[in-house]
């Protein structure tokens, strides 16, 4: 023991201070081992071993004590162990660093435990750890049970935490929440929309636990859900609206294709009809050479004709039928160039001159019809002419001209007519149209 007296004041200090701090992490690990094995009997000895490791810390805390007071008196006490000198000295030493070190240890593993463990405290933990609020209650609406979540959202629609749970379910039923809230109704739920454009929905169920029932309310974080059918809802708006959009557009082409298919049949009529009736004036203006058959042939399944297709044919094969049928009358049709190389152009050059030469036959008694076909880089042009008699009147445009002006302009082409020196029709098509319509 002697061995106390050697040391130095700072070795002593130090050793007072280890002792200290050992008594106090002893003190705390044998409490929480109190706590963590405290309902297990069958291990009540860890309780008891702490208990045992305290008193031996507390046991070198008074012998260092006894030492100290022993050495600022002047006297040497006698140990009070059966055995002494330098090897108990290094025992005495390696306790009391052994020991708070292993006080450490059973103080974090015990915390560790208690903090897994479930238990009154560690349930109210994980409760509050979660994002979902959680409220349970008695069926008279007493709480017993409120995660932070809970609370933080009845503050906030609320304006404070309220302690009668059916009571808070009353305000978010009847709508009586703060104005920066917004109540929203679907079906058994209500939808909170928050300050923040985060969106909560409520629910209430009855849980029967041992013949009582207890009421669980919870507050689930929809906000995803509830921006993505808020965007759902706009984009069926939108489609409704294409929808109710196409429907008129729909509407509006059936009348427009009924139109269409009108003026076409009319200007059918017109063609075949004109055609018919100028061969037939001429032969009864002509009543020398009148001849009765060809009359009957060119009358004949007049009604036939309307109904036959007017592209049955190539735009060549329809200019040589009109150029016959005009020739058994009299009149000479001459067409000087080529008729462009797109069927769809081309009817539209032929038409023109079987109009052209009705118009030309039936008022100004023409004999010759002189047309002039040929392309170039911009496009297709053709020159009408007919030696019959010129009208000093303004032209009114009837179904004939303004048929072939139609026709030409659906095609991106024009329409030009000179009166003077002759009547001259003029008719430019580009080389390229886009989208052409089929049935010119």
């Amino acid at each position: 023991m002697i061995e106390f007296y050697t040391w130095g004041q700072a070795l002593r200090l130090f050793i007072a201070f280890l002792l200290a701090f050992g008594v106090l992490s002893q003190t705390l690990a044998a409490i929480l081992s109190y706590f963590r094995h405290i309902r297990n009997l069958k291990r009540i000895w860890k309780i008891l071993l702490e208990l045992f490791a305290l008193a031996l810390i507390l046991g070198c805390s008074l012998l260092h004590g006894q030492a100290v007071y022993g050495y600022l008196l002047g006297l040497v006490p006698p140990t009070p162990w059966p055995f002494g000198g330098r090897v108990f000295a290094y025992f005495y030493i390696a306790a009391i660093v052994f020991l708070p070190a292993r006080s450490v240890y059973i103080c974090i593993a015990r915390y560790k435990e208690i903090k897994a463990d479930i238990s009154v405290f560690s349930v109210k933990n994980a409760v509050d750890s979660l994002h979902t609020g959680v409220m349970f209650g008695e069926r008279d609406g007493f709480i017993l049970l409120s995660n932070e979540k809970m609370q933080r959202l009845m503050e906030i629609i609320t304006g404070k935490i309220q302690r009668d749970g059916n009571y808070f379910y009353g305000l978010l039923s009847s709508g009586n929440i703060t104005t920066e809230c917004q109540k929203i109704e679907t079906g058994d739920q209500i939808v909170c929309l928050l300050p923040d454009n985060s969106a909560w929905m409520f629910t209430r169920t009855e849980l029967r636990i041992k013949k009582r029932v207890y009421i669980q309310l919870t507050a689930s974080d929809i906000t995803e859900q509830w921006k993505l059918t808020a965007e759902l809802r706009r984009q069926n708006d939108q489609l409704k609206q294409k929808s109710d959009e196409l429907n008129e557009i729909i509407a509006k082409l059936h009348i427009l294709s009924r139109e269409k298919e009108i003026q076409k049949a009319k200007l059918r009529a017109h063609d075949i009809l004109g055609e018919r009736l100028t061969l037939t004036l001429s032969f009864l203006r002509n009543e020398q050479a009148l001849d009765i058959d060809l009359l009957r042939a060119q009358t004949r399944d007049l009604f036939g004709g309307l109904k036959s297709s007017q592209n049955a044919a190539s735009p060549r094969d329809k200019y040589d039928g009109m150029r016959q049928a005009y020739k058994t009358i009299g009149v000479e049709i001459r067409l000087d160039g080529e008729l462009p190389d797109e069927d769809i152009k081309g009817y539209v050059f032929v038409d023109a001159i079987k109009e052209s030469a009705v118009n030309a036959v039936r008022h100004g008694y023409a004999t010759v019809i002189s047309a002039r076909a040929g392309g170039s880089d911009t496009g297709w042009h053709l020159e009408i002419a007919d030696n019959g008699r010129s009208s000093a009147q303004p032209i009114i445009e009837g179904g004939g001209i303004g048929g072939m002006r139609s026709k030409a302009e659906r095609l991106g082409g024009s329409l030009n007519i000179v009166l003077q020196p002759c009547f001259t029709v003029y008719i430019n098509l580009p080389k390229f149209t886009g989208e052409e319509e089929n049935d010119v």
